[in-house]
């Protein structure tokens, strides 16, 4: 009714004369009744858009006053609204913030870090946050952190973004400053020379330093690895003890040593400084007890073991030395005073034996007198060649001959009558060098050798003599340290139990002798061994196992000839025309030996120290031939020498020398158009010849 009335009173062409008036209240009312409700509605409506603009009030208060930059950001990059704070933090006013780019307060390393947060938002439509570096107005940089929300347009398009600034400048200088201390500390750690680890409670390694990778191993392949598996087995049990004891409190030893394997299982020797112990927890695997988590520096004292070692055994060989030295000094006391006893024993019998009869029954026993006395006079020469040397006069003798003469003599095979079940073998060298010696003291080594070798065997077996040339290019270490350098080599070897390594220590000594005294020796024969050798400035080795003993004497070599001998040739057969010969030797002596022998055979001789040297000086030069030899540390070898040196001149001539056998380096060579190979030590005729053949060729 009300409805329709009001339908009618808006309508103009309402006739209200016509209209009954009780229609007419009744409409009046219903008018009366809706304007009360709309004047309720429009108080109501005005109260909301009171409440409404007091809460816009305080939502602009809040944004405009919260201590957190706000900002309005379009599609486009432009910002379209910041709050108070978002302002102050540029360093502009609000109103001319309103339509600046933001991108232009970012620095410039940092604007692809901008775009790719504004692509990723509307591409994800979710919050994103990004970490950058921003400049005020006044050029002050700081660094900041944008949390940014896509807003959607009334079409459902995102084209605002709603962005809050953080200074993180304080945080981030303090993450800086954290990174370039851990790149120092990793510069460190990668630098220093022991190797650095943390070990989990169990025993598995968490962190090892890069030095582990000099034993073979990457770091990243030993992480999670039980630290177990690579010490040593045989410290595996001490190593866990000292751990232990860390965890316990007995830290009274702030170190301890244990062995740890490379890669390809060589042990070396580390000592470990363990810088904290905690938490005790079973470790099945290796069956040893509880294990330890922890962390230390393991530092290589490899070397330090090898210097103490060498230090050791150096104060042994100069204690053996002086005890050798005193022992000396005592033989020749009583070599002196058996000389005078002995006078009267070794004279009187001959005289003695001049009177008697043929058929004196006082003859045999005189003559057993003489013969004994001989025997004494020659071990108080023995005596007198322990206590004094042999500082004898010495000439140009061979190995070869003075072992071929003394197996053929009579005094050996009257020896050999009491060992018939012994063999003796030889392998001599037919190019054996000579050496410069006393021909009485060095055979009295060969018969002290043998002799020793023979009885060294019971029952039947074999003592093998062999003679070699040895060119040492590095220090040996054998029971003496052989020094560098060209040796004719003795070698005798029995096939009996061998000698144990405490008596090793002292079968040099004067009287020491484990044979029955008076029956098969006087314990001075190796003693004289001893001092013979080392007066001829030579060395012994002695190796000694289950399955017998070898003894080795190096003699230096000498260039000098016997000249009695019967294969002698002139020189002249063998001598060159003054053709240049270049040496190419790292060693100085070699090169020296090599330049004189070269210029007594009437060469021009040329030297260099190395392959490289070689190859720059025939980059300007020609010679008629190179004396190369094969081995050239630290340099380039003697094959890749040669090698180079063709590719200057094609067709150059060289002979090729060794101190070690024929190798698959010297035939490459070869092949390559080298000539003919020698090895060190070479003698006068045989260079002379190798030259002249080469140069013919």
């Amino acid at each position: 009714m009300r409805k329709q009335a009001e339908k009618r009173l808006l309508e103009r062409d309402v006739d209200l004369s016509n209209m009954p008036l009780e229609d007419i209240n009744e409409l009046i009312h219903e008018l009366q009744v809706h304007q009360i409700e709309l004047e309720m509605q429009n108080e109501e409506l005005r109260k909301s858009q009171l409440d409404l603009e007091a809460a816009r009030d305080r939502y602009i208060d809040l944004y405009d006053f919260a201590p957190v930059s706000y900002f309005s950001i379009s599609e486009k990059g432009l910002i379209l609204d910041a709050n108070f704070m978002g302002a102050t933090m540029l360093g502009m006013e609000r109103g001319k913030l309103t339509g600046s780019r933001f991108s232009q307060f970012i620095a410039k390393d940092d604007q692809d870090v901008f775009y790719l947060h504004r692509q990723k938002l509307f591409k994800t439509e979710t919050k994103q946050v990004c970490e950058l570096k921003l400049t005020k107005k006044d050029r002050t940089e700081f660094y900041g952190q944008l949390e940014s929300y896509p807003v959607k347009d009334e079409a459902g398009n995102f084209s605002i973004i709603r962005t809050s600034l953080s200074d993180i400048t304080e945080r981030k200088q303090a993450d800086l400053a954290l990174n370039a201390t851990k790149q120092e500390v990793e510069s460190i750690v990668k630098t220093v020379p022991d190797i650095i680890y943390r070990l989990d409670p169990q025993g598995r390694l968490t962190f090892v330093s890069d030095s582990v990778k000099r034993y073979g191993y990457e770091p990243e392949e030993l992480l999670g690895t039980n630290v177990m598996k690579i010490v040593y087995p045989e410290d595996r049990e001490k190593t866990i003890h000292k751990i232990k004891e860390r965890r316990t409190g007995d830290r009274s030893k702030k170190s301890f040593e244990t062995k740890f394997l490379t890669k390809n299982q060589t042990p070396v020797s580390f000592e470990i400084f363990l810088i904290s112990a905690e938490g005790m927890y079973s470790d099945a695997e290796f069956g040893l007890g509880s294990f330890l988590g922890t962390q230390g520096i393991a530092r290589d004292i490899s070397a330090r073991k090898q210097a103490e070692e060498a230090l050791r055994q150096s104060q042994e060989k100069i204690a053996r030395l002086q005890k050798m030295e005193s022992l000396g000094l005592l033989a020749g006391g009583v070599a002196h005073d058996l000389n005078n006893v002995l006078s009267g024993i070794v004279s009187y019998p001959e005289l003695l034996l001049l009177d008697l009869p043929e058929d004196s029954r006082l003859r045999k026993p005189i003559e057993t007198m003489k013969k004994s006395g001989h025997r004494a006079v020659a071990i108080v020469q023995d005596l007198l060649t322990v206590a004094r040397g042999v500082a004898t006069m010495k000439e140009p003798l061979n190995l070869n001959d003075l072992i071929r003469e003394y197996l053929q003599s009579p005094e050996f095979h009257k020896f050999n009558e009491y060992h018939p079940a012994v063999a003796i073998r030889t392998n001599l060298d037919n190019d054996l060098l000579n050496i410069a010696g006393s021909l009485v003291h060095i055979r009295k080594v060969a018969m002290n050798l043998v002799s020793n070798a023979v009885e060294a065997i019971e029952g039947s077996g074999n003592v093998a003599i062999s003679t070699v040339n040895r060119y040492v290019d590095r220090p040996l270490k054998g029971y003496d340290d052989v020094k560098t350098g060209e040796y004719a080599v003795l070698a005798v070897s029995d096939g009996g139990s061998g000698i144990s390594s405490k008596d090793l220590e002292r079968i040099f000594e004067p009287f020491y002798t484990k044979k029955v005294m008076g029956r098969s020796g006087t314990g001075l024969g190796l003693a004289v061994v001893w001092n013979v050798v080392q007066d001829h400035q030579g060395y012994i080795d002695v190796q000694s196992g289950k399955n017998g003993t070898t003894f080795e004497i190096y003699f230096p070599i000498t260039r000098e000839a016997i000249l009695d001998r019967e294969s002698y040739i002139p020189i002249g057969d063998y001598k060159g025309v003054g053709e240049t010969i270049l040496v190419v030797d790292d060693v100085d002596t070699q090169r020296e030996i090599a330049c004189n022998m070269l210029n007594t055979l009437g060469y021009k001789a040329k030297a260099v120290s190395s392959g490289e040297e070689a190859v720059n000086y025939l980059q300007e030069h020609a010679v008629d031939l190179i004396l190369l030899d094969m081995i050239m540390d630290p340099g380039i070898s003697g094959r890749e020498t040669y090698e180079r040196v063709i590719k200057i001149h094609p067709n150059q001539k060289a002979v090729i020398v060794s101190g070690f056998v024929e190798t698959d380096e010297v035939r490459e060579a070869q092949r390559l158009g080298a000539g003919r190979f020698i090895k060190k030590p070479f003698t006068l005729e045989k260079i002379g010849f190798a030259l002249k053949n080469e140069l013919k060729r």
